[in-house]
């Protein structure tokens, strides 16, 4: 592939956002003493550094983004939740939702990584480029329309889809698949059947009670939200089957102009806020799954935008693994992977599989799809 088909989009500022002294999420107070948070950003700095050292990131043009202006982020956000997030960041930090701590330079990285998601897209939208990459922080799946929450501060993938839509794209697929349920994102286009979102998260881990199968849209939108929680333990064959089984038929029923991913690496089995398996050759994997789809179904228009990943020594490798993909080439020599692809569940599970059974008999996108091909086989393989 020529590389001025593809992009990486970053901006320095985003590394500079930092949620304070905790433990996990949870900010400093009574039992919590102050450590390093699992969610601090110059580890996603040290992942673009592998990117580049590797030579991979001589596949991408380099773009430097704009900040979201207020029009960007209304698409999604009411103006008390924006002006909320710009004060707490102003007065020098603090929650500015619901675990969702911010220092001073917050609001204008999240500004940031809101602009590098909405440019990727119009710039894949408008044939600039096919593919692209955006390695921002803060993450953005969980933010509300009138809250922060989780981290996330503004919702990037969502402001994306809308601004996609407002450039013209007439059908928008969302796939998160960072390992916690995308609750904004839901939100936010439940009632839309114009974006359809798929979620593969782990079962009941955050939010609680949020992403079950049975929830799958409202009014017009109904059968447009498609959620996948897998359980606890669910590795490499699973996610793979998941997409092979799931994801595609579902875009091919839908029919998208354009491809989203919310391309968090938190399910991976070396990461601190879940209970997944995943490797990196798992996400280059779905990564290059979800390229050969969008070349399928979107000429090729696809924009992926990282969310979590909390794993010091693993992120990026992840990242790097997720880079390759998008570029084309092999899955990264990943040392690290011994320690955990060897472990049975890796191997697709009879009550993992019970998940994707179920959704391909009962959710509307994908039953006409099962009655004509047939059930599925198992796990796709890279």
């Amino acid at each position: 592939m020529n590389t001025s088909d593809l992009a990486w989009y970053s901006h320095e500022m985003c590394f500079w956002h930092d949620p304070g002294p905790g433990s996990g999420y949870v900010p400093v107070g009574p039992g919590v003493e102050p450590l390093r948070q699992f969610a601090v950003d110059p580890d996603l700095r040290r992942a673009e550094g592998l990117v580049r050292a590797s030579g991979v990131m001589d596949r991408y043009t380099c773009v430097t983004p704009a900040p979201a202006s207020d029009e960007d982020l209304l698409l999604v956000h009411v103006p008390e939740h924006i002006e909320r997030v710009e004060a707490v960041s102003a007065s020098g930090g603090g929650d500015a939702g619901v675990y969702a701590q911010v220092n001073y330079h917050s609001a204008q990285a999240a500004r940031l990584a809101a602009g590098a998601s909405v440019q990727a897209t119009e710039d894949v939208l408008h044939g600039r480029f096919r593919r692209a990459y955006c390695l921002v922080r803060p993450p953005g799946h969980h933010a509300e329309p009138d809250r922060a929450m989780a981290l996330c501060l503004y919702n990037n993938v969502a402001i994306a889809a809308r601004a996609a839509q407002r450039r013209g794209a007439r059908r928008v697929m969302i796939l998160d698949w960072d390992v916690h349920h995308g609750n904004g994102i839901q939100r936010v286009f439940y009632e839309d059947p114009d974006v359809l979102y798929v979620s593969i998260h782990q079962d009941g881990l955050f939010p609680a009670a949020s992403g079950l199968v049975m929830e799958t849209g409202a009014g017009a939108g109904t059968g447009s939200t498609l959620n996948v929680p897998l359980p606890p333990g669910t590795g490499h064959d699973a996610y793979l089957a998941v997409v092979s089984r799931v994801v595609e038929p579902a875009a091919r029923a839908f029919g998208p102009d354009l491809v989203l991913v919310a391309a968090g690496v938190d399910a991976s089995g070396h990461d601190p806020m879940g209970r997944m398996m995943c490797t990196s050759r798992t996400f280059h994997a779905m990564a290059s799954a979800m390229c050969r789809l969008a070349d399928e179904l979107t000429g090729g228009r696809i924009v992926f935008v990282h969310e979590g990943g909390y794993s010091a020594w693993y992120q990026p490798m992840l990242v790097l693994g997720t880079a390759s993909a998008i570029a084309g080439l092999s899955a990264p020599q990943d040392p690290f992977l011994h320690s955990l692809d060897h472990l049975p569940g890796q191997r697709l599970q009879r009550h993992q599989s019970r998940v994707i059974e179920h959704l391909e008999t009962h959710h509307p996108l994908l039953a006409r799809h099962l009655a004509v091909t047939g059930p599925g086989r198992g796990a796709a393989d890279e």
